[in-house]
């Protein structure tokens, strides 16, 4: 399953930061949308583009 999550600063909330898209689900499993928004929060954390208090995450894509 395949879905589209923007990053949004939470002081500006119509400021995109960054978009992922994100598959999960290969192995079988049903993701839920809470487990594709943890995802990009990770990879945001990862890739330095914020913290969990600064970021805002919406999963658009639906499939």
């Amino acid at each position: 399953m395949r879905k589209v999550v923007d990053l949004y600063k939470r002081s500006a909330k119509d400021q995109l930061v960054w978009t992922y898209v994100i598959h999960l689900g290969q192995d079988g499993s049903h993701p839920s949308i809470l487990d594709f928004k943890e995802e990009g929060l990770r990879l945001a954390l990862i890739d330095n583009l914020g913290t969990e208090q600064t970021l805002l995450v919406k999963v658009r894509g639906y499939e």
